[in-house]
């Protein structure tokens, strides 16, 4: 077997296992799934999985960045599509892209508020560090491409614009839970905490970058 063949077969096992953890995220919470549930559901033994990720936060480390590299990737490639945007189109642009974000890509958006609490304290330092750099390479290629189609903006601007755009939609999700607890409703009538995720994001969001907007335009 060449060693091509090898590395190809080694990054499908990886993809398999990934993909099973993720099926299981869609069916049940994180502190549900186990090590020997994902190696089951991706059929292989878990002596076999260990070879590839040592903990389970590694997993799911490993899918929260590949989902952000390949969601900014697409919109990057979107942005190629403009020669120029004014302020106003690249806000209503970022609005359908917080849309998107939050109907398209739920499971990413779970992810990264688990992020800092859960998967960074077992996840392995050294391929978290390769996945950042990997995409802070990425977004920072996004940012310079917008950059050069609103004139108005910095590509630093822009870091922080989709910093900001993280911070307000897991925020959101988070409080987005008061009514449950352990994804059981509470048998009790005190809250009035539903939430729409999707249209209170746009609405504080928007709000942030009409702040913003005003600054750089006065």
């Amino acid at each position: 077997m060449s060693n091509s063949m090898t590395t190809e077969q080694k990054i499908a096992k990886s993809q398999r296992i990934a993909q099973a953890a993720l099926k299981l995220f869609r069916e049940r919470s994180f502190d549900e799934i186990t090590i020997a549930q994902i190696a089951q559901t991706a059929g292989m033994a878990k002596g076999t999985l260990f070879n590839y990720y040592k903990t389970k936060e590694n997993i799911f480390m490993n899918l929260l960045l590949e989902g952000y590299q390949n969601f900014f990737t697409q919109l990057n490639n979107k942005i190629l599509n403009f020669k120029e945007l004014t302020l106003i189109d690249f806000k209503q642009l970022m609005l359908q892209v917080t849309s998107e974000l939050i109907k398209e890509y739920p499971d990413l958006v779970r992810l990264n508020t688990l992020r800092g609490p859960i998967l960074e304290k077992k996840a392995d330092k050294e391929q978290t560090v390769i996945g950042r750099k990997k995409l802070y390479e990425i977004s920072g290629n996004l940012s310079e491409n917008i950059a050069a189609r609103v004139v108005e903006l910095t590509p630093e601007t822009i870091n922080h614009l989709f910093v900001t755009q993280g911070a307000i939609i897991g925020g959101l999700v988070n409080l987005s839970g008061l009514e449950q607890f352990n994804h059981e409703k509470l048998p009790i009538e005190v809250f009035d905490f539903e939430i729409n995720i999707e249209k209170e994001a746009k609405k504080v969001f928007g709000f942030y970058m009409d702040g913003l907007f005003k600054e750089k335009e006065g």
